[in-house]
C-alpha cells in the first residue's frame, strides 16, 4: 500500500483524490440532510488529500524515531501540496452537489 501511495504523481492523486472525493461525497449527501451538503463538500476533500498525504509517514511507524522524524520534516516542508489535491476533490464534488441540487427542485 506504502509503495503505491508514494508513485502517485500530482496528477495521479488528483484523479484519484477526484474519484474518491465525487463518490464519498455522493454517498454522505445521499445520506445526511440538505443542510449539510455543502459542509461534505469542504471537508471530505480536505480529509481525503491530507490523509493521502501524510499515509506514507504513518505507514512507516516502525522505522526508528530518528528516520520517523527525518521523513516529517521533510514532508512538511511539501505540505503546501496537499492543497491541488484539496482543489482536485473538492471542486467535482461542489459540481456534483450543486447538479444534484438544481435536478431534485
Amino acid at each position: 500500500m506504502k509503495a503505491f501511495i508514494e508513485s502517485l504523481s500530482l496528477g495521479s492523486g488528483a484523479v484519484l483524490l477526484a474519484i474518491l472525493s465525487v463518490g464519498l461525497v455522493c454517498l454522505l449527501c445521499s445520506l445526511s440532510p440538505k443542510s449539510l451538503h455543502k459542509v461534505w463538500v469542504v471537508v471530505v476533500p480536505f480529509a481525503l488529500a491530507y490523509c493521502l498525504y501524510w499515509s506514507p509517514v504513518w505507514l512507516d511507524a516502525d522505522r526508528s524515531e530518528f528516520y520517523q522524524a527525518l521523513l516529517r520534516s521533510e514532508y512538511h516542508t511539501w505540505q503546501f501540496m496537499i492543497v491541488p489535491w484539496y482543489l482536485a476533490g473538492a471542486i467535482p464534488s461542489a459540481a456534483i452537489v450543486f447538479k444534484l441540487g438544481r435536478h431534485v427542485r
